[in-house]
């Protein structure tokens, strides 16, 4: 009889199993493991590069728990990131639009538009410890041009001494550091040159001294802006805005100048100099200024702008420029288009009423409605406006009447004519002319360069990865999404359970 007790007991042991087994087993399966959310990822300007990840920190936090990601490099960098086949970033940020191809990285070979995203003044800081105490540098375009090309080797030179009458300037020894990468504040300040002091600019590309980086392309051009900044004798190299700023700002390096975004000198308290405008004042790159200058600016058809740095106005600061965020339209999910949505919804309203605080100017009304526009019509996925948001807006902008009136801010309900709500046509990938009507010349990569002295380059990249960057979050299989401690758990259980019961029940047969 025992052996056929104990065919029973292993029955009514298996029983058991199985209807624990049936009814748990059904729930685990049902119950899916939780998805990553949708994540962006991008990269380029370091001249915009503040106030971007002040926006991807401030749209980490709820309501919005966006996750993305910026790494500041470079305009050209971010360029090649975006255009690369496949991509290697979701976004980019640059200074300037593509150039013409001979001169620039790949251009995309998907649609994609142009958002103006910040507006910053290129401002010139300096560490200068011989100045009278309470002493702001004053430099013309002659005079800045001149120190960031190496016409200027002290700063008691007449051409500085000439902007600064009165002011007993040091003999120290002038250390301008310029930027090894592919930059779009290079750009921008070739350009600055080239329309302020043409003769200069042309004296400095044409001297025997200057040359260029191994592996670009040796176009040094007396009329075209590029994003290399040429080399010459006694020029200090560092990659990125933040190390150029920090050469300048280290406790040693008295004689120093470079140039930057505004928020760089904030951030480390160092000066900047006051540039002499096209009304004869020496101005400061603060918002209002910053703002007076763009007023001018006139916006193309892709949405990007060109340059007037003749604006008249008493508060005129320049040279001034944007900054644009390059997004894919078609060819991705919804998914990265409703966090991209999001993210440029909060950048151009909510993050631009704190844009003043960080060294930035606010857009005004006419560009946060046309970016907000253009990612409606243009990005799959794209959400409306937040009543927080649409409660944000600029009330209007500086238009160059007000400027030259003196305006101290925009009257509300004014739009600058020189601007448009209608989004473009989405870029895709043909060369566009930037400021004045020129087109510059950039390279595929960075590379380092050589100076006098070299100050540490910082790597490129992000290092996303391609195979995913534009094609949204995979659709997991059937069988897949099942967190196995639960089945683990639960297979453990039964074989206790089964056990014991068929101990207990063997032990009441014997």
């Amino acid at each position: 009889m025992k052996p056929l007790r104990n065919v029973q007991a292993l029955g009514m042991s298996c029983i058991m199993a199985l209807l624990v087994l049936g009814v748990s087993l059904p729930l685990m399966v049902v119950v899916p493991q939780a998805e990553a959310a949708t994540g962006l990822t991008g990269s380029g300007s370091s001249f915009a590069g503040p106030e971007v990840l002040q926006w991807t920190t401030d749209t980490a936090k709820p309501p919005y728990s966006l996750d993305v990601g910026y790494t500041p490099t470079s305009s050209g960098e971010g360029r090649f990131d975006f255009g690369s086949n496949p991509p290697t970033v979701d976004f980019a940020v640059s200074d300037i639009p593509y150039q013409s191809k001979a001169f620039d990285t790949q251009q995309p070979t998907f649609p994609f538009i142009y958002l103006p995203v910040t507006a910053g003044g290129l401002s010139f800081m300096y560490h200068l410890n011989g100045l009278p105490s309470g002493t702001k540098l004053q430099l013309s375009s002659y005079s800045v041009c001149a120190v960031m090309t190496g016409g200027v080797k002290t700063w008691n030179d007449p051409i500085i001494a000439a902007d600064n009458p009165g002011v007993s300037l040091p003999s120290t020894a002038v250390h301008p550091v310029i930027r090894s990468d592919l930059a779009g504040t290079n750009f921008v300040f070739q350009e600055y040159c080239i329309h302020e002091q043409p003769a200069l600019w042309k004296a400095f590309v044409t001297s025997s001294a200057v040359t260029q980086y191994p592996g670009q392309v040796n176009d040094l051009s007396a009329t075209e802006p590029r994003s290399d900044w040429p080399l010459f004798g006694g020029s200090i190299l560092a990659s990125g805005s933040a190390t150029a700023a920090d050469d300048v700002a280290a406790a040693n390096n008295d004689g120093y100048i470079t140039a930057v975004e505004t928020a760089y000198a904030i951030q480390r308290n160092y000066p900047v100099a006051s540039v002499k405008n096209a009304s004869g004042q020496y101005t400061q790159p603060g918002p209002l200024n910053v703002a007076s200058a763009l007023a001018y600016a006139t916006q193309n058809a892709d949405g990007t702008h060109n340059l007037n740095f003749d604006g008249q106005g008493k508060y005129v600061y320049n040279p001034s420029t944007y900054s644009y965020l390059l997004t894919p339209t078609k060819g991705w999910s919804s998914a990265k288009g409703n966090v991209m949505s999001q993210f440029v919804n909060y950048a151009l309203t909510l993050g631009q009423q704190h844009a003043t605080e960080i060294g930035y100017a606010s857009l005004g009304l006419s560009l946060e409605q046309y970016g907000v526009n253009a990612i409606k019509a243009s990005v799959p996925g794209a959400v409306a406006l937040t009543s927080a948001e649409q409660g944000a807006y600029q009330c209007g902008d500086l238009t160059p009447a007000e400027v030259q009136a003196g305006a101290t801010g925009p009257t509300c309900g004014v739009t600058n004519p020189n601007s448009t709500t209608t989004p473009g046509k989405a870029a895709s990938g043909a060369g566009t002319s930037t400021t004045s009507g020129t087109a510059g010349s950039v390279q595929s990569s960075a590379s380092g360069g050589q100076g006098t002295t070299s100050s540490s380059l910082q790597s490129g990249g992000v290092g996303a990865d391609p195979s995913v960057a534009l094609t949204g979050s995979p659709t997991p299989l059937p069988t897949t999404g099942i967190n196995p401690f639960p089945i683990a758990l639960s297979g453990g259980f039964l074989f206790v359970v089964g056990w014991s019961m068929r101990r207990r029940i063997q032990a009441r047969l014997r």
